[in-house]
């Protein structure tokens, strides 16, 4: 039992426990036991004038801590708490605890009184990831406690428990875009990604990795170079070190291809199954403005509303097929922009598309903005949502 739980297992529990022991509510936590001296100490505290004593490894609170709880012995003149804190008790004139009032289910018994209960007894809820707090069987107050090392607490359920078993393939542009900067945005992906791999917040995920292009033009056959699970953090350093940044941007073109190729490994419906893309540009291989252009009286006219006219056409491309991995193939698209040269279109018309709680690219200027945004990714899928259309 952590600390936090057991101080307020102690309040609670003896409070509740008026005159009657529970069981599990050690005065002493370090030895699982009490002292007729620790519980009166603890039991004035509560407000009992004349302190409780032990009994059975538990504290009992109440008038010089008579009051047996079972109905037989009673002798404490004021009343006291049922030990389930439902009801007022007294003790009558034979010796035996009769209910005084009736609290449940409206009130719970609190220091001999019926009070406004704060919760619905066993209702459970998430504190925040790490923790989760379970309502009082007499609805009294709330009871909190760590989750356990692997564990998190989901927001359906508000308990802690296993967290869904998660896959994530990184779809990563290498385009020569991505050799710019100092140090470059290719080095400053190997070393957010290298992180993420690496992280303790996703020992429990399961990594592949593809990137585009894959011919140093527009090409993307075989973008999977490791599926799922094959990515850790060795295998995407050792990825980084033996490929640069070359090439065009074939962003519709390489999802269009995963929503055809099972070879990312992410079919098992028995897990979270995502993909990440990470892309620093615009699609610049669905159309050549420049070459459709050439012969134009108006050439500048004409590429301007040849790239807003292709823009939106891959853009609409690409929402029809990321909802063709989210609905035929139940996988979830996350996106992050990386630089200033994105287009928001496309990138809008994947996120919004993939099915996720973000259901917005995220954008990074640098390698710490990066990390920040995949940091941003494993916690949203971390929640363990359903697929949202």
């Amino acid at each position: 039992m952590n600390a936090r739980l057991a101080m307020w297992t102690m309040a609670g529990c003896v409070a509740l426990a008026v005159a009657a022991p529970l069981p599990g509510c050690s005065a002493d936590d370090a030895t699982g036991s009490c002292s007729d001296e620790s519980c009166r100490t603890r039991c004035q505290a509560l407000g009992y004038p004349t302190g409780g004593r032990c009994s059975a490894g538990n504290c009992v609170c109440g008038e010089g801590g008579d009051g047996g709880g079972d109905g037989s012995g009673c002798t404490s003149a004021a009343p006291f708490c049922s030990s389930d804190g439902r009801n007022v008790l007294r003790c009558n004139s034979s010796g035996t605890a009769e209910v005084l009032q009736a609290c449940w289910p409206d009130l719970a018994c609190r220091l001999g009184a019926c009070v406004t209960a704060v919760c619905s007894p066993g209702q459970s809820e998430c504190v925040d990831s790490d923790t989760q707090r379970r309502c009082a069987s007499d609805g009294s107050g709330w009871e909190e406690t760590d989750c356990a090392t692997g564990m998190r607490c989901g927001s359906s359920s508000g308990m802690c428990g296993a967290p869904c078993l998660m896959r994530m393939f990184i779809l990563l542009d290498q385009s020569g875009s991505m050799a710019d900067g100092a140090p470059s945005k290719w080095e400053q992906a190997r070393q957010a990604l290298s992180t993420l791999t690496a992280s303790p917040a996703a020992a429990d995920m399961e990594f592949g990795l593809g990137a585009f292009p894959t011919d140093g033009n527009c090409g993307v056959d075989g973008l999977v170079a490791h599926p799922v699970p094959e990515a850790d953090a060795a295998m995407v350093g050792s990825y980084f070190s033996s490929h640069s940044a070359n090439g065009a941007t074939p962003l519709l073109a390489a999802m269009q291809a995963m929503a055809e190729d099972t070879s990312a490994n992410l079919s098992d419906e028995a897990y979270h199954n995502a993909l990440l893309v990470v892309s620093d540009g615009m699609d610049t291989c669905y159309d050549d403005c420049v070459t459709g252009c050439f012969t134009s009286p108006t050439p500048f006219v004409c590429i301007t509303e040849c790239e807003a006219r292709v823009e939106a056409e891959v853009a609409g491309l690409l929402a029809e097929t990321t909802a063709r991995l989210r609905d035929e193939r139940q996988i979830r698209t996350y996106v992050i922009g990386f630089g200033s040269d994105v287009s928001d279109l496309e990138l809008s018309a994947i996120a919004e598309n993939g099915g996720t709680a973000l259901a917005r690219w995220i954008a990074a200027g640098n390698v710490d903005d990066l990390t920040a945004a995949l940091q941003t990714i494993i916690d949203e899928m971390w929640e363990c949502n359903p697929i949202l259309r």
